[in-house]
């Protein structure tokens, strides 16, 4: 029996280890499959992992991976953004699908970029907007603010003009001053005015933009930050990754969307006619006259004539190239580019070239230890307008009669037959040059170091330099140029400096759900710009240009200008942070500036901010709520300034005068006072108040933010009259004040998301009021007149006004009768812009009459009324977002509803003999043709100069911007050094609704710094531009 056992046993043992291996061999599978995301795409890089081991893969570029696993076991799979997900194995399936949802606290978990750091979006307590590049990317514009309009709530972006290199204006919600800059900071990698513009940054690199729009997100950056705050962050490489290429090719064709409507030949021949019988002493003969006795017997015979504006228009040629390398090992980080891009403007010979270079790196010295360098190269070339389209000229495009030929150098008057020589556009875009070169460069250098856990160091030091060249040259082949008078040149220099150092501490400490992080820091900034100007006339050798600025024949001619400017800043600054369990939060920040720029009994300046938060979802009462994913309530307040005012504003100034006549080879020189000092000149401050709200829902499908603000700004630096007897008419001083506020919503909304299509929204809607609240004694503030030798007022600050208040006089149509002119002696309801005697009443039929406000017969400034608010009462835009496939559709609608906008060519018009006139005039009064038209009579002098409501429209718009058509090929599969190609189609500028009879209500002629907006003086018009691109990545 035990012999029997001891057998048995024996046997057992022999075959255990054969069992085992069997069933080790049963038990364990290899499992293949797929990792996709809910649009059905893959996901490569996904981590797959068997639940309490350290058994794990990761996907390939395809999603795919492979793994051993117990049959019956179960899978984990991981991807950042997304929810894990378990995933059981079937013992009859050895090749899987897994599919993964986006994180449902994704957007809440979201980065966003602050000033001196960054926080989870759900952390966040400011008003902070953070742009999806992805929306932008591919549209066909110089500068990303231009691509930016009506995607940011709050933020008015409009350019100053169509031509290619034209600055970008930019509101924050609203316009706070009246003579310093209203423009927002700009911060790119963490160092302040590291641009001229934005027009420096190439597209491509960039990574990311927040806008910071309310005083707990901007008033860290103290007197910078009354404006609101533009963060830029560029794209920096990865550590731990493979180098990767990226090569990107556009080209396009840009063209001018749609012409003005004004007179061909024909008509304006009859309106020329017209003319010249009003200005015929007999016009009872007028119905009656012979054709022989019209300047243009036959005006049907004229056709359309000259097409003055089609004449100096093109079809312009638009080509950009990107370059980049990125990648990284364990312990740095490398991302570089080249760019390169040529646009032409679709007026003749204008244009621009930028070459762009980047290159950011970074490498983990130490465990404590990290440094860094960006760096960056702009330089461009702007071909500038050679000749006026519109504007104050009546010599430019628009304003030429369609009679004359391009080959005519001279336009005959037929009042007094005078014939005057003149440069056609024509000849001024062939002959002329004009060109503007800009070149910029950046360095800045860091070192962080953690000397303990959650305790860093950093600081940040950058150097920036600046060159601006222009150049100006007029031949002496110009048509309207005298024998003998030679050409006119002008030379403009500018060389800008910068040193700036930021340093910083932060330090975080989390325990028992109370989280509190500090920051203090301490800043540095220099600034320099030398500037120098010259011009002269009498340049007999057209080939030098402006290479010998002193060969002048005559040196009274040549004017020379320098400036040196110099300012010096420093500020402390500190935040702190709280929240507990991520439901309650309180942020506190304060920045004390010093400022050279300010005088000696105000150089220092504190700007405190405070803010609260509660999320409300996090509450007991909403924990079941699952279909909510945020809920949260937002309060701030803070004080922020605005230094953007001149270097010397505030100290006496001494001014010079040469320009007396040459004698015995010396000219006199004289030294006077120019300038009163200020030495309490001090910072423009604004108080800003905000109240908001974050609400998600439906797993991230529907995330909306709603917010309403105040702002009040007050010691506005404003202009004053002072006694006579000073020698001076005005000073600067601290005294007028400003209000806005507004509204803003924006809604992101996933519609479908489905494998192989989804449908995604955008939208923004922002609301914005501002006031002038005083303005000292004076009853208006005029900054923007009409012309003539009694101007007018059509701009300009009121109390109780918006601050883009239009003004001018009520239109009342045209006198009709003589009988109208008698009943208004009785009446005083009416006048004209000169008096008008009864025996000259016949002879003013058809000329325009105004509503005399105070009714004392006679048109003045006490008769002007507000017209209406430049700015509009509504604006934003919508963003869809489809992709279907490996296809990607994206439509952008910008839109601005509401606000008024003169249009400046009208009043040129007005009146004019010689000049071109809108179509609608073919309907002028006519005592035979139109006895009852309100518009008034050909070459009707009496409405020259007078600014009246009949020039007023709505300037409400609805833009096609952007329709960006891509598809992306992938060739992994292919070819192993190819990642992917993509194609894109893409359209700026499409459509335009409007009613607005000029070429685009959406323009600020007055510049990016003045306070104006929406003012027409003949802009270069924007284009549109289709543009096809062919983008590699390796």
């Amino acid at each position: 029996m035990k012999i029997r056992l001891i057998l048995i046993f024996v046997v057992a043992a022999l075959l255990c280890p054969v069992f085992a291996e069997a069933q080790a061999q049963q038990g364990t599978i290899t499992v293949t499959g797929t990792v996709v995301d809910e649009r059905g795409e893959p996901l490569p890089g996904a981590f797959v992992l068997v639940p309490g081991t350290t058994n794990g893969t990761s996907t390939d570029a395809d999603g795919k991976f492979s793994i051993n696993v117990s049959a019956g076991g179960s899978l984990e799979v991981q991807f950042m953004g997304y929810e894990t997900k378990k995933v059981s194995v079937p013992k009859e399936r050895r090749n899987i699908s897994v599919s993964l949802s986006p994180d449902r606290n994704l957007t809440l978990n979201e980065a966003v970029t602050i000033a001196y750091g960054s926080v989870r979006k759900q952390d966040l307590t400011g008003s902070v907007t953070n742009v999806k590049m992805a929306d932008v990317k591919d549209a066909p514009v110089l500068s990303v603010d231009q691509a930016l309009q009506g995607r940011i709530a709050g933020t008015d972006i409009m350019t100053t003009s169509g031509e290619p290199g034209a600055a970008t204006s930019i509101r924050i919600r609203g316009t706070r001053s009246i003579i310093a800059s209203n423009e927002p900071l700009i911060v790119v990698d963490g160092v302040m005015d590291a641009v001229s513009d934005l027009g420096d940054l190439n597209s491509a690199d960039i990574e990311s933009i927040s806008v910071l729009k309310d005083a707990s997100s901007t008033a860290i950056y103290g007197s910078r930050g009354s404006n609101g705050v533009i963060i830029v962050t560029t794209r920096q490489g990865s550590t731990g990754s493979k180098p990767r290429i990226t090569f990107k090719a556009e080209a396009g064709i840009s063209q001018l969307p749609k012409k003005l409507d004004l007179m061909n030949a024909s008509e304006f021949a009859q309106y020329r006619n017209d003319i010249a019988l009003f200005q015929s002493s007999n016009t009872d003969a007028v119905p009656g006259a012979s054709p022989s006795e019209y300047p243009y017997p036959d005006p049907l015979s004229y056709g359309q004539g000259t097409d003055w504006i089609g004449a100096i228009m093109r079809t312009a040629a638009y080509q950009n190239y990107n370059l980049s390398l990125s990648g990284g090992n364990k312990e740095a980080s490398y991302y570089a580019s080249l760019g390169y891009n040529d646009t032409e403007g679709i007026v003749k010979n204008s244009g621009q070239t930028r070459y762009t270079g980047r290159i950011n790196l970074d490498r983990q010295l130490f465990k404590w230890m990290k440094v860094g360098y960006k760096g960056s190269y702009t330089y461009r070339s702007q071909d500038k307008l050679l000749a006026n389209i519109g504007g104050t000229s009546t010599r430019s495009a628009m304003y030429l009669s369609p009679l004359l030929k391009k080959t005519d150098y001279y336009i005959t008057d037929d009042e007094d037959n005078v014939t005057t020589t003149y440069n056609p556009p024509t000849a001024l875009i062939a002959m002329r040059t004009n060109y503007v070169t800009r070149l910029s460069a950046n360095h800045s250098v860091y070192v962080e170091i953690e000397p303990v856990k959650d305790l860093k160091l950093r600081s940040g030091n950058s150097y920036y330099s600046y060159q601006q060249h222009g150049f100006t040259y007029n031949p002496s082949t110009l048509p309207a140029k005298n024998p003998g008078e030679g050409g006119d040149a002008t030379r403009n220099e500018r060389d800008d400096m910068t040193l700036s150092s930021e340093n910083t501490i932060t330090y975080a400490l989390k325990k028992k759900g109370h989280r509190f992080d500090v920051l203090g820091g301490f800043t540095a900034y220099r600034f320099k710009s030398d500037r120098l100007a010259i011009s002269g006339s009498g340049y007999m050798v057209d080939d030098v240009k402006w290479n010998n600025m002193g060969g002048v024949t005559d040196k009274n001619t040549l004017s020379p200008s320098s400036a040196s400017v110099s300012t010096t800043k420093m500020s402390f600054l500190a935040r702190a942070n709280y929240n507990y369990k991520s439901r309650y939060y309180i942020t506190v920040t304060g920045r004390a500036d010093g400022a050279s720029n300010f005088a000696a009994n105000n150089k220092w300046g504190f700007f405190p901010s405070a803010a609260l938060k509660w999320n409300v979802k996090k509450e007991n009462f909403l924990k079941h709520a699952s279909w909510i994913d945020e809920l949260s309530l937002r309060l701030s307040a803070g004080r922020t300034g605005n230094d953007a005012v001149d270097a010397y504003r505030s100290l006496e100034m001494l001014s010079t005068t040469s320009k007396g006549y040459i004698f015995g080879g010396s000219q006199a020189a004289a030294y006077f006072r120019g300038q009163l000092p200020s030495p309490d000149l001090t910072w423009e401050k604004t108080d800003l108040y905000n109240v908001a709200t974050d609400m998600s829902f439906f797993n991230s499908r529907l995330n909306v933010t709603a917010e309403a603000y105040v702002s009040k700004t007050r010691d506005l630096l404003m202009e004053v009259q002072v006694a006579s007897q000073t020698g001076f008419n005005s000073h600067f001083v601290n005294l007028g004040n400003t209000s806005n506020h507004g509204v803003e919503l924006s809604i992101e909304s996933r519609n479908i998301v489905r494998k192989g299509f989804t449908w995604t929204t955008n939208l923004t809607l922002s609301h914005n009021r501002q006031n002038v609240d005083n303005i000292g004694t004076s009853e208006y503030v005029s900054v923007a007149d009409s012309g003539g030798n009694n101007p007018f007022m059509m701009h300009g600050f009121v109390k109780g006004y918006p601050l883009n208040a239009l003004w001018g006089f009520r239109y009342a149509g045209v006198w009709h009768n003589t009988e109208e002119f008698k009943r208004n002696e009785v009446t005083h309801a009416y006048t004209s812009s000169s008096v008008i005697t009864p025996d000259k009443y016949d002879i003013n039929l058809g000329t325009p009459r105004y509503y005399d406000i105070n009714n004392d017969g006679t048109l003045d400034q006490k008769d002007l009324v507000y017209l209406g608010n430049a700015d509009p009462w509504l604006y934003g835009g919508v963003q869809n977002t489809f992709t279907f496939g490996d296809f990607r559709l994206g439509v952008y609608v910008a839109y601005s509803f509401g606000g008024k906008i003169y249009n400046y060519s009208e009043l040129f018009m007005a009146g004019g003999n010689t000049t071109n006139q809108y179509r609608y005039m073919v309907n002028s009064w006519h005592p035979v043709r139109n006895p009852d038209s309100d518009y008034p009579r050909a070459g009707g002098t009496m409405s020259k100069d007078v600014p009246s409501d009949r020039m007023v429209y709505d300037a409400s718009y609805v833009r096609l911007k952007n329709v960006s058509l891509g598809y992306t090929l992938d060739m992994s599969k292919k070819v192993k050094w190819l990642k992917d190609i993509t194609f894109n189609l893409s359209g700026e500028n499409l459509l335009l609704w409007k009613k607005y009879n000029g070429f685009d209500p959406d323009v600020s002629s007055s510049g990016s710094e003045s306070t104006l907006r929406r003012l027409d003086m003949g802009a270069y018009p924007k284009a549109r531009t289709i543009v096809f691109s062919v983008q590699f990545r390796y």
